[in-house]
């Protein structure tokens, strides 16, 4: 059996890529990067480069779709957002997909529209608000510090603002073809779930707490959690939506127990790493040949180990606690027999910081920036 992933770039699609070598599969990854991560895991039987997704959609799943043939791929598993350009696609792809059509999957992607799906469930989103007009906006600037405001379309809390400043706040310009949510502050706990489920059946749960980020954004290092409200709202919201594929949630847990959740992420995240000690079960699982059991992750935290270095030794270098974490936790990135990805992360960092550079973005932003979606139309290219 021969599988592809996608988003080479991404410490997830490293891990997959390992889990499938592991269970006896072929690996193919691809990315339209020249040095992903994932490219140089002795997992990996081949590499392709494609074009960037949101430059052209329909050239790039052109350029999928001969991949897919040419390779005699089974399965095609994305791991980052070009997991909308593939669900845009997904029925010109000539194989097994794990993932939803684009109208399936946009709701959740889009903040607002994904809060008012929960309205009503045990675990439901905090009160929510679209903005589409600086009216909208001024609207909040009385009580702008009880409020989160965030692009409905965004990733790595980019540009979020958590109970600002009424200048802060109105200097946001939110349009109705690039909203911004206004949702309540909420403190406490945060907890992130990484899922799979098949035809909205969960197969495979796992949650943990990003005890360290970059930033306000992706979690570095990941304790293992397992608040039972959580497991049971992701079972509903498989059982709501049917949803097929890997699927994510960020929640918070107030100091009474009680859970919010406040986005969803339809794609890969680094809750896969929790799973890195069982690659049979966690294929069989994705596969929907697990049985009734739901696989769960061992206690174990994880990391990525550079990212701590470069993200959170300087804020927390000085911190015996920060240090105890570090050797505790596995690395994610460093396996025995497979070293190369470990000094692929410097030639992979440059790329990035080049397209920064370049595009004129921030180094986060610079890394998604050929991937990802924000609801424009499919059929018209767009520069990245």
């Amino acid at each position: 059996m021969h599988v592809l992933i996608l988003g080479a770039r991404a410490p997830a699609c490293l891990e997959w890529a390992r889990i499938f070598a592991a269970s006896g599969w072929q690996v193919t990854v691809a990315d339209s990067l020249r040095w992903p991560v994932a490219r140089y895991s002795c997992a990996v039987l081949h590499y392709l480069r494609l074009p960037e997704p949101r430059t052209n959609p329909d050239a790039w799943i052109a350029a999928l779709r001969e991949a897919v043939q040419t390779h005699v791929i089974d399965l095609l598993l994305p791991t980052c957002e070009e997991v909308f350009y593939l669900g845009y696609g997904l029925e010109r792809i000539p194989c097994r997909v794990a993932t939803m059509p684009l109208a399936a999957l946009q709701p959740l992607h889009h903040k607002y529209q994904f809060a008012r799906m929960t309205q009503g469930w045990a675990v439901a989103a905090p009160e929510s608000h679209l903005l589409e007009s600086a009216t909208d906006v001024a609207h909040f600037a009385k009580s702008s510090n009880e409020w989160v405001f965030k692009p409905a379309y965004s990733r790595f809390a980019n540009r979020t603002l958590i109970r600002p400043e009424r200048e802060q706040l109105l200097r946001i310009q939110p349009t109705s073809q690039q909203p911004w949510v206004a949702q309540r502050y909420v403190a406490g706990r945060e907890h992130c779930s990484y899922s799979l489920l098949v035809n909205g059946k969960l197969t495979a749960h796992a949650c943990y707490h990003p005890r360290y980020r970059v930033g306000r954004g992706s979690g570095i290092w990941f304790e293992p959690t397992d608040p039972p409200a959580i497991r049971a709202f992701v079972e509903q919201f498989g059982q709501a939506t049917g949803y097929h594929g890997q699927v994510a949630f960020d929640f918070i847990e107030t100091d009474d127990g009680q859970c919010y959740v406040l986005e969803c992420n339809p794609r890969a995240t680094s809750g896969v790493h929790l799973f890195d000690n069982q690659p049979e079960a966690l294929v069989k699982v994705l596969l929907g040949e697990g049985g009734d059991s739901v696989l769960t992750p061992t206690s174990t935290p994880r990391m990525v180990a550079l990212a701590m270095l470069l993200f959170a030794l300087p804020r927390h270098g000085l911190s015996r606690a920060f240090w105890q974490d570090f050797a505790e936790a596995r690395d994610v990135i460093i396996r025995r027999g497979d070293w190369k990805p470990l000094l692929a992360q410097l030639p992979g960092l440059l790329e990035i910081m080049g397209r920064a550079v370049t595009r004129r973005r921030g180094l986060l932003a610079a890394a998604t920036a050929d991937i990802e979606w924000d609801g424009q139309p499919m059929q018209e290219s767009s520069c990245a």
